[in-house]
């Protein structure tokens, strides 16, 4: 398709935002706030897609795959702040990793034209070992980045499943996908500036992607983090109470068990829940494959 970044919903003017300069305060988060309304609707409009999404993610990391989410600039860096908290919610290592065009170890001083690399998308996924187990998700408000063009072409070409995540309908990022997310929520309050609405879309869909695979591969028990890693004593206690709520039994006793099981909360939420031993309960664990919702 013709490549037109003036024709782009995204770098539309927003008539709402045209006096924003002017606006008293009052009047300018109103009107953000109510521009931000669109957000929900268009992440409610592509429900169906983002479901086939996160089915292939479950199935990717079930089967010892990785979830790679690629992008540039702000787009990527949702991408990586998604996957890291995944760690830190869920004790992920890598099944959800993050790829920002760059390589960028600074934020503050990334390189704004890494974005425009087309081949290095396929080569910083080279350089990662994705292989077929993996599946990748290219992250491009623009749907025209060439360096997550490159990477989505790159993994068609190597038979790799992939997906796109963009705010434009009839993008480039859609032509090299098996299944593209378009979250279109309107112009922007500053024009073309997409870590606003563009970027909230993301961030919501993000969310769902990782927490909604995690809850069904099982590390969410009822809406209770149950797999956080035990590495600094606030989340330590955080677990005690999590078993706490789980179970109704008391901190003091949460505080034995987890220590019993070095703080595998499953473990000690099943010998909470079921009067076992830590043996059994680590046995059972294994042949749900970590799935505690098998279990109880």
């Amino acid at each position: 398709m013709k490549d037109n970044l003036l024709k782009l919903t995204t770098e539309e003017r927003n008539p709402n935002s045209m006096n924003l300069p002017h606006m008293s305060i009052e009047a300018a988060t109103a009107m953000m706030n109510h521009e931000d309304e669109a957000c929900t609707k268009a992440v409610q409009a592509i429900l169906p897609v983002i479901n086939q999404v996160i089915e292939i993610c479950v199935d990717t990391i079930r089967s010892g795959g990785r979830v790679i989410f690629t992008g540039a600039a702000h787009s990527g860096y949702l991408g990586m702040l998604d996957a890291y908290e995944a760690n830190a919610t869920f004790g992920t290592t890598d099944e959800f990793t993050a790829i920002v065009a760059g390589n960028f170890t600074d934020m503050m001083k990334t390189d704004g034209s890494a974005e425009d690399i087309e081949e290095n998308g396929g080569l910083d996924l080279q350089n990662r070992h994705v292989t077929a187990k993996d599946f990748v998700i290219g992250i491009s408000s623009s749907g025209r980045t060439p360096y997550v063009i490159g990477a989505l072409s790159w993994c068609q070409q190597k038979g790799i499943r992939c997906a796109g995540l963009v705010n434009n309908k009839h993008s480039i990022v859609a032509e090299h996908c098996d299944l593209v997310m378009e979250a279109v929520a309107g112009a922007e309050v500053i024009t073309g500036s997409t870590r606003l609405k563009a970027g909230t879309c993301q961030k919501m869909i993000l969310n769902m992607i990782t927490t909604i695979t995690m809850a069904q591969l099982g590390n969410v028990y009822e809406n209770l983090m149950i797999n956080v890693p035990p590495v600094s004593n606030k989340m330590r206690t955080r677990l005690e109470y999590i078993l706490d709520q789980a179970t109704n039994c008391t901190l003091v006793t949460a505080h034995e068990l987890l220590v019993q099981c070095d703080y595998n909360v499953k473990a000690a939420l099943l010998m909470a829940l079921k009067g076992i031993s830590k043996e059994q309960a680590l046995d059972e664990l294994a042949v749900a494959e970590g799935n505690i919702n098998q279990l109880v």
